[in-house]
């Protein structure tokens, strides 16, 4: 056990501040027994408030500081030279991204007993490099998978090679689908087998609104659709289907969330040919604002080509909001 006076063991945590699955995934995980450094992986991104307080740390020594309940936020340069990898596929390159010897720098100052690298395509890849600089100095390595981290990126070619890189040389493997342990497998993990636990740690109940203050289901005259569509999302192909089934729609209001242009202008032609209350909603201004969107609705509507268990399912579930996704997800788990 570590002495009162000694700093709590250090893990090193690679990944997206923005991130609100990061966010919520140190927030049940902060009053424990270990002190957690960030070292973001995307240049200039705005840290999700879900992590505040965060802390500013240079040096070993300002993490040893770092207050209990308290994650700092690691200050080095981790982004001097871009490294020679393919980047994720909504990326043009990895120029802002983190290089591998940014970590490698980061992770030999901070001394950490365990690096945890939040989900593979950011993280992972430049944690991969990292290992590979350090060989046996780097420290144990825990790799957690988000979403369509495996599931679709061993499909390309470009990328299968990384990915049975990662698995090979990683300690341990947490994934958010059963689907996925097999999946790492099959690329070459030989680690042991972890709980398939949602990255984002699930719904926080404490914030939710509690359902007898909701109206029921039945009663709700709301359809939410998860506007995404591009590498993975497939909102037109929803909104072909509400097309499809307009006249038996008339009764509900449709209200899109994230919506890009071309799925805009589809909700625009549907409203005028189909005679449908449908509409993009503007981006909610904060979590309690999106959560508020879901209790309203009868049906989640979200669908996609990859993807893990989503937390907008594991929250309309939550809120007695029916989900609808794709079979690609890992919901039927």
């Amino acid at each position: 056990m570590t002495a009162p006076h000694d700093p709590q063991p250090l893990i090193a945590v690679v990944g997206m501040i923005g991130s609100v699955h990061a966010a919520r995934w140190l927030k049940a995980v902060r009053a424990g027994p270990f002190r957690f450094v960030v070292l973001p992986v995307v240049r200039d991104q705005v840290a999700a408030p879900e992590f505040d307080p965060l802390i500013a740390v240079a040096t070993a020594q300002e993490a040893d500081a770092l207050p209990a309940g308290a994650i700092g936020l690691w200050h080095g340069d981790l982004w001097r030279e871009p490294d020679v990898l393919p980047p994720p596929i909504h990326f043009r390159d990895r120029s802002s991204l983190a290089c591998a010897g940014g970590i490698a720098d980061a992770v030999r100052a901070l001394r950490p007993v365990l690096v945890h690298s939040m989900e593979l395509q950011h993280a992972g890849y430049a944690c991969l490099g990292a290992a590979e600089r350090m060989a046996m100095d780097f420290p144990p390595w825990l790799v957690s998978n988000w979403g369509s981290d495996i599931q679709l990126y061993r499909k390309l070619p470009a990328h299968r090679p990384v990915l049975e890189a990662i698995a090979r040389r990683m300690d341990a493997y947490h994934s958010e689908c059963e689907r996925d342990i097999a999946l790492a497998r099959e690329l070459g993990y030989r680690g042991p087998r972890l709980a398939a636990i949602p990255a984002s740690c699930g719904a926080c109940f404490a914030t939710l609104p509690t359902l007898s203050d909701l109206p029921p289901p039945s009663a709700r005259g709301d359809i939410l659709i998860k506007g995404y569509h591009g590498w993975s999302g497939r909102a037109l192909h929803v909104l072909s289907a509400v097309h499809l089934a307009a006249p038996r729609l008339r009764r509900f209001r449709i209200r899109i969330a994230l919506a890009g242009p071309a799925v805009s202008a589809m909700a625009d032609m549907i409203r005028l040919r189909d005679r449908l209350d449908i509409a993009v909603e503007p981006f909610a201004p904060s979590h309690a604002a999106a959560i508020a969107r879901i209790a309203r609705a009868r049906m989640t509507v979200g669908l996609g080509i990859s993807d893990g268990i989503g937390t907008s399912t594991l929250e309309a579930m939550a809120l007695g909001s029916f989900p609808i996704v794709a079979s690609s997800s890992c919901a039927t788990e």
